[in-house]
């Protein structure tokens, strides 16, 4: 087979096709975003100027957005359907990501315990506060567009990423839209990796699927990111599982590994590296080990260091720490850490809706959790659960007065210049506890950073590796010359005996996100996790 010329036919037909409605699906590194750019460019030639690309999540868009980085208009799907909701509302509406937990605390309060989005009670709730949430946004952003087809958002051609990650009633937001709009859907169901939302596979399968007529269906093949045993091994767990009857429905399709630059990095990264044995307070010591001797003699830029989600979160944590102690300058870690201050996130989006004048009911509603006592709190909920006047009228004078002296606190600091910036008073949520919030265990971290730069900087070109340690989940999208996946252990990953799905394609992306080397780290007195009796035994070493 000619890989090249096999590789550019590929994109031609998909490009010069000229069927409304196209799937395609796309292997990890097998250039979903050259095919964007070449698509949108073709377009432009015939005088097409209208361009949105949408998808899932807020990291992958904002790489996304850098691919097609004066090409296309690049959200994720919440955001255009906040956006477009926002836009159709009456003036006076609010979105607040969490609006469907105020509603389900006030349903309960009245005795109701079982609704779902979008039912008469639901409504209710969203018409008195005249506000939307992350997680009914796209439900009634639906609703506008059934109720009047002539809404629907028109563009020369929409472009939807990481479709395996849709759930349902996202599906049928991208069908709507696919109803006035030409639409190319791209995903990988190899790499479904939110089930816990709803999200599933079965909608790019659907849309994948001979029987689907509406869809024109195509298959990007060549990996052009990994090397060759890192193919071999996605195609050795892939068999393993389809033998017994996992991934049954999986699309059958070929991942070829495209390589013509990279035959030295095959010869020299031959095998996946199985650590055994490691305590788990020296595998930063050992990242440090192992990237020093692949410097010798080979080039590499960027690491991962990824574990599942649940089982190593405070572990990687950890070790990120560690190796910022160790001396490396660019170690990138972030999880919620709305989690680690005192500051309710609720509270604080109340100070600043007062702060604005905006939304005043959802403001004080928010600031409720600022009374300690929880039936004084429900009693105010109850009594004025269809008067919204009399839910502000009925809160006490002293704890108003408190709330608006705080408000007006956080809005004198947002006025303020921080770090070079004017003016900060679009800032999220996050941005306004850094702002707010000071403890002595911040200034002592901020000290113990400082001493890491003064006195432990490891010399170039090892100090200057980019090291991004996250979940496997958050390594979505990411890619690294030096992948270590740690707590590969039974009773990990996977977490029981009978594997789930989802940690098969857990397994899938964290194998892919290696351009040269991966590692599977298994820590002491814990069992080798299972999945290694996936791979064949030639392509891994123990060590």
């Amino acid at each position: 087979m000619d890989f090249k010329q096999e590789r550019t036919n590929d994109v031609d037909t998909i490009i010069k096709s000229t069927h409304p409605k196209k799937v395609v699906v796309a292997g990890p590194g097998t250039g979903k975003s050259y095919l964007f750019e070449q698509i949108i460019k073709e377009k432009k030639l015939n005088g097409k100027k209208e361009f949105l690309a949408i998808t899932f999540i807020g990291k992958l868009g904002d790489e996304l957005a850098d691919d097609l980085a004066g090409l296309a208009s690049t959200m994720t799907l919440h955001g255009f359907a906040r956006k477009f909701l926002l836009d159709n509302c009456p003036d006076g509406w609010k979105y607040y990501p969490d609006i469907t937990k105020l509603i389900t605390e006030d349903l309960k309060i009245k005795g109701i315990t079982s609704f779902e989005i979008g039912d008469k009670n639901y409504e209710e709730r969203t018409k008195y506060y005249k506000t939307v949430g992350h997680d009914d946004v796209v439900y009634y952003a639906i609703q506008i567009c059934k109720k009047d087809n002539s809404k629907i958002p028109k563009y020369d051609l929409i472009l939807v990423d990481e479709f395996q990650d849709f759930n349902e009633i996202e599906s049928e937001f991208i069908d709507i839209l696919s109803t006035k709009n030409e639409i190319l859907i791209v995903g990988d169901d190899d790499q479904a990796l939110y089930e816990f939302k709803g999200s599933s596979p079965k909608f790019i399968r659907g849309k994948y699927n001979s029987t689907n007529t509406d869809f024109e269906s195509h298959t990007l093949r060549f990996c052009s990111r990994c090397t060759e045993v890192i193919i071999e091994a996605f195609h050795d767990v892939v068999k393993h599982f389809k033998t017994e009857n996992k991934m049954s429905d999986r699309i059958d399709k070929e991942y070829i590994c495209y390589s013509p630059d990279k035959d030295n990095d095959n010869s020299l990264n031959s095998n996946i590296l199985v650590a055994k044995g490691v305590v788990t307070g020296q595998i930063p010591l050992m990242i440090k080990h192992e990237l020093n001797e692949i410097l010798k003699e080979q080039k590499i830029k960027s690491a991962l260091v990824i574990g599942e989600a649940r089982t190593c979160k405070s572990l990687l944590r950890s070790i990120s720490r560690k190796l910022r102690e160790l001396g490396f300058k660019n170690v990138n870690y972030s999880e919620d850490y709305m989690k680690t201050y005192s500051f309710k996130p609720n509270v604080v989006e109340g100070y600043k809706l007062l702060s604005e004048g905006k939304n005043i009911l959802l403001a004080w509603r928010l600031l409720l959790e600022e009374i300690d006592n929880i039936d004084q709190r429900n009693k105010i909920i109850s009594e004025n659960y269809d008067n919204p006047v009399g839910l502000v009228d009925a809160l006490p004078k002293n704890f108003k007065d408190k709330q608006e002296k705080d408000a007006k606190t956080l809005n004198s600091i947002l006025s303020k210049p921080k770090s070079g910036r004017s003016q900060i008073a679009n800032s999220s949520i996050e941005e306004l506890f850094s702002a707010i919030v000071s403890s002595e265990k911040e200034k002592r971290e901020i000290f113990i950073e400082q001493l890491i730069d003064e006195n432990n900087i490891i010399p170039r070109p090892l100090g200057n590796i980019d090291i991004n340690v996250c979940s496997i989940l958050g390594s979505k999208g990411l890619g690294a010359d030096v992948v270590f996946l740690i707590g590969f252990d039974q009773g990990k990953l996977p977490l029981k005996n009978i594997v789930q799905e989802s940690e098969i394609y857990q397994l899938l992306v964290a194998l892919t996100r290696a351009k040269k080397r991966i590692y599977f780290i298994n820590t002491l007195d814990n069992e080798i996790s299972k999945f290694i009796e996936c791979i064949e035994k030639d392509r891994y070493k123990i060590i």
